[in-house]
């Protein structure tokens, strides 16, 4: 996080056009209104409410992804209910764009501001800091995920190739996606529409680390290195793979 740009609302970003010269009580003709909000706290203490369907299994996951993800933005625009931040009115009611922008940690040219690549670079960062991302790791959704209710999605197969191809029809977004982890799960079996989807959250690093819970972690009977980004890539729908089973010392399966 310290490697990039510190979060900003563009609030804040709007007031720095004020000038130091302003007459008391007068409002400067290059002041424009904002309310400074300079903290993550600010859009990650708003409260929400989340819901999590558990579905039969991966074919009806899916379908519901999609369909949520063309419900969800409906249901905030009927819920919205925010005018007011830091006790002044706003010209929005809803709390999305003030979440969105307090964890928008994109480099300048990961926003686009820029294409000087030599000042940018940061081998450190996933895509060198250099890739386009067109929305902060907090917004809506870039892709659906599902195929249509074909019967790949079931594991049966079909004549009709739909396991090899992605229905791009609605997918009219750009999505940057990490290419060494889309090649891993395309040569792991994985769909390409599916493998597009975990590929676009790999985009970016993840925000938390926890001592202790980095190389000790074993990735064949864990998930928490996938769960450490997939926990920061807050979109308006998420798709949640279960979590792997637990297995007792003997090599069995814990039911318990």
């Amino acid at each position: 996080m310290s490697e990039k740009e510190a979060p900003t609302s563009e609030n804040e970003e709007t007031q720095a056009t004020a000038t130091a010269t302003a007459t008391p009580g007068k409002m400067h003709k290059r002041v424009r209104p904002a309310i400074h909000m300079d903290a993550m706290a600010f859009g990650m203490g708003c409260c929400c409410l989340q819901v999590t369907f558990q579905a039969q299994d991966i074919g009806e996951s899916r379908f519901i992804y999609d369909q949520l993800a063309v419900m969800a933005p409906i249901m905030m625009a009927l819920t919205a209910s925010t005018p007011f931040l830091r006790g002044r009115i706003a010209d929005t009611d809803c709390r999305w764009g003030i979440i969105s922008e307090c964890v928008d940690d994109r480099t300048p040219t990961e926003r686009g501001c820029t294409t000087d690549d030599n000042q940018t670079a940061q081998p450190e960062l996933a895509g060198k800091g250099q890739r386009r991302l067109y929305k902060p790791r907090y917004d809506s959704i870039s892709t659906y995920i599902c195929q249509g209710r074909t019967p790949e999605l079931y594991g049966r197969k079909s004549s009709g190739g739909m396991s090899n191809r992605v229905l791009n029809m609605y997918n009219d977004l750009p999505v940057p996606i990490d290419e060494e982890t889309f090649r891993l799960l395309r040569d792991s079996g994985v769909d390409p529409a599916l493998s597009q989807h975990i590929a676009h959250l790999f985009v970016r690093d993840p925000l938390v680390i926890f001592d202790g819970a980095v190389t000790e972690v074993d990735d064949d009977t864990q998930t928490e290195h996938f769960e450490s980004i997939q926990s920061t890539n807050w979109q308006s729908v998420r798709f949640k793979p279960p979590p792997p089973p637990l297995i007792n010392p003997d090599g069995t399966e814990d039911t318990s």
